[in-house]
């Protein structure tokens, strides 16, 4: 590799289905990468055919057209991911891939995956991490908190804030469910806790309708249901604790990035494979089902996406990938 080779920054592609919790993996763990060395970050959704979409990998891989910009490095996420990064390991040999999650096939089908501790994958290159890669840093909460200084102005401290889910495929957030953290909810509001509030495409109408009520008859309730800009990183900068339904991945481990306490709300269901998640935070950052308790044991904030970057930027310089 020349000189002037060596000083151009990788180029890095981000791939997904575009949805933002499945883009912000691959694009938080592409971002904290960045923060090692200097990389050129593009994101590319793929978005086939109903038809191929539905098809498995393989199925994808034979019947789709990928058009895919030069890069070096290639980072997915997501079912609709593994095709494209097949394609680019079997057509440009020098790009290092990355899957993050469980593939569900063999890891040595990538140069890296990247799952979840609770999943069990396992292989010589396999990394394994406390929940998913997240774009939580201590320069965007910051940042965000300004942003949206004057909405939170309006709300007295203490605030609590709850990141409200929904139904999955392991999880449901029935009545029942419901029933739970609008308790939760309305004992705060008594304890004098204002309260930030998040809903998702996930969350059931009854549920969020029942938000939006109770919103309504307090003036001390920030309700954010999808309309105009997201102040979710925000909520978690003005929150002195966090409470997070239980189906999420992702927000349990972004919620634990900013040292504060967390809990979990409970969804109906079995745990299964999340209850290693649960006991994994319960051990590292102290997260407990919430049960009526403000405050929690001190811990320092999770970073796994910055300790799994490092792992990760480490097997790219010692490869030939992005180097030729």
């Amino acid at each position: 590799m020349t000189e002037a080779a060596a000083a151009q920054p990788l180029r890095c592609l981000v791939l997904s289905d575009g949805r933002r919790g499945i883009e912000n993996q691959a694009l938080g763990l592409a971002e904290a990468c960045s923060r090692i060395s200097e990389l050129q970050i593009c994101t590319q959704v793929i978005a086939h055919s109903k038809a191929i979409a539905a098809l498995p990998p393989k199925g994808q891989l034979r019947l789709a057209t990928f058009d895919l910009p030069e890069c070096d490095i290639a980072i997915g996420c997501g079912r609709q991911a593994i095709a494209a990064l097949l394609h680019l390991k079997r057509s440009r040999p020098d790009v290092f891939t990355v899957y993050v999650q469980d593939p569900r096939r063999a890891p040595t089908d990538f140069d890296l995956v990247i799952a979840p501790e609770h999943d069990s994958v396992s292989g010589e290159n396999v990394i394994e991490m406390i929940g998913s890669p997240n774009r939580v840093t201590d320069t965007k909460i910051i940042g965000e908190t300004l942003n949206f200084a004057q909405g939170l102005s309006k709300l007295p401290a203490p605030r609590a804030a709850f990141l409200i889910g929904g139904t999955s495929n392991t999880h449901k957030l029935d009545q029942e469910a419901h029933a739970a953290h609008l308790i939760a909810a309305q004992g705060l509001l008594k304890a004098g806790h204002s309260l930030l509030i998040t809903t998702s495409r996930r969350t059931p109408e009854f549920a969020a309708l029942a938000w939006r009520r109770l919103a309504s008859d307090h003036d001390n309730i920030w309700l954010h249901d999808g309309e105009g800009p997201n102040p979710y990183f925000a909520f978690l900068g003005g929150a002195e604790l966090i409470l997070v339904t239980e189906d999420s991945t992702n927000m349990l481990t972004e919620a634990c990035a900013t040292g504060k306490p967390v809990f979990r709300l409970p969804m109906s269901g079995k745990a299964g494979k999340f209850q290693r998640l649960y006991d994994a935070l319960e051990v590292r950052c102290g997260v407990g089902r919430y049960a009526g308790q403000v405050e929690g044991p001190d811990y320092e904030p999770l970073d796994e996406t910055a300790r799994v970057a490092e792992l990760l930027s480490d097997q790219v310089k010692a490869s030939d990938h992005g180097n030729a």
